[in-house]
C-alpha cells in the first residue's frame, strides 16, 4: 500500500515540477549562466570554544535545483507523516508510533529511492537513529538554519558531483509525546532499550528538529 502511493507521488512529481516552472521568466538555459554561488563557514558552536567546522558552498540562486529537491521532499514526506499520524491516532499511548517512527521512515525512504534518481533522507544534529547521523556538511547547514531561525526557506548546496537541497523540520504538537521533556514512563523505558545513546528529546514546540535532504546528481 505504501509503495503504491509512492509510485502515484513519483509519478506525478514530473508534472507537477513542469507545472511549478512553466511561470518562471527565466529559462533554465539562462538560469545555469547565473552562478551567484555563496561561500560560508559555519561553526559547530557559537560559543568562544574553537570548535572543527565545516566549508560549505551554497547556490540557493539554483531555483530549479530548489524547487526539483523540494518536489521529492514534499512526496516523501507527504507519505511519511500521514502514516505516522494514523498510528498516532489509532494507539494512545504512541508505542506502535515511536517503533514505526525511525524503522519505518527509513524503510519509506529506501523504497521512494529505489524508484527515484533523487535520493531522500533524514538527518539531525539530535538524532534519534545513528542512522541518520549528520556528516560534516549536514551539520554546517543545520547550525545556519539554527542561527538564522528561519526554518521555512529550503538551502542549496554545491556538493561538486551533485547539490543537496535541505527542508528543516520544526517540532509540531504531535511530536512532543516521543521528543517532548514530559514523555510518558511506558515510552522512556521503551527509548532506552530500543535507542540507548538517543538525542532526541527535550524538545519544546517549534525548536529545529532537524533536515530532510534530497540529493540531485549533476
Amino acid at each position: 500500500m505504501i509503495n503504491k502511493k509512492i509510485s502515484t507521488l513519483l509519478f506525478t512529481a514530473p508534472l507537477l515540477f513542469t507545472a511549478c516552472n512553466s511561470t518562471n521568466e527565466v529559462t533554465p538555459r539562462a538560469e545555469e549562466n547565473i552562478q551567484v554561488v555563496q561561500e560560508a563557514t559555519v561553526g559547530a558552536s557559537s560559543s568562544s570554544t574553537k570548535v572543527a567546522s565545516s566549508s560549505v558552498t551554497y547556490a540557493n540562486d539554483k531555483k530549479a535545483i530548489k524547487d526539483r529537491g523540494m518536489l521529492h521532499i514534499k512526496s516523501f514526506m507527504g507519505t511519511l507523516q500521514p502514516t505516522l499520524m494514523g498510528m498516532m491516532k489509532s494507539d494512545p499511548t504512541h508505542k506502535t508510533a515511536l517503533g514505526a517512527c525511525s524503522t519505518l521512515g527509513q524503510s519509506m525512504a529506501n523504497d521512494y529511492n529505489k524508484m527515484s534518481d533523487v535520493k531522500i533522507r533524514r538527518t539531525a544534529l539530535r538524532y534519534r537513529n545513528p542512522k541518520n547521523k549528520p556528516d560534516a556538511t549536514d551539520t554546517t547547514v543545520m547550525e545556519r538554519f539554527l542561527a538564522s531561525n528561519n526554518f521555512k526557506e529550503p538551502l542549496v548546496v554545491d556538493m561538486g558531483d551533485s547539490y543537496r537541497v535541505y527542508k528543516a523540520l520544526e517540532v509540531k504538537q504531535p511530536c512532543l509525546a516521543c521528543h517532548g521533556k514530559n514523555i510518558s514512563q511506558d515510552l522512556q523505558k521503551m527509548l532506552i532499550r530500543k535507542y540507548p545513546n538517543d538525542m532526541a528529546t527535550n524538545f519544546k514546540l517549534g525548536d529545529f528538529r532537524g533536515a530532510v535532504v534530497a540529493e540531485i546528481k549533476k
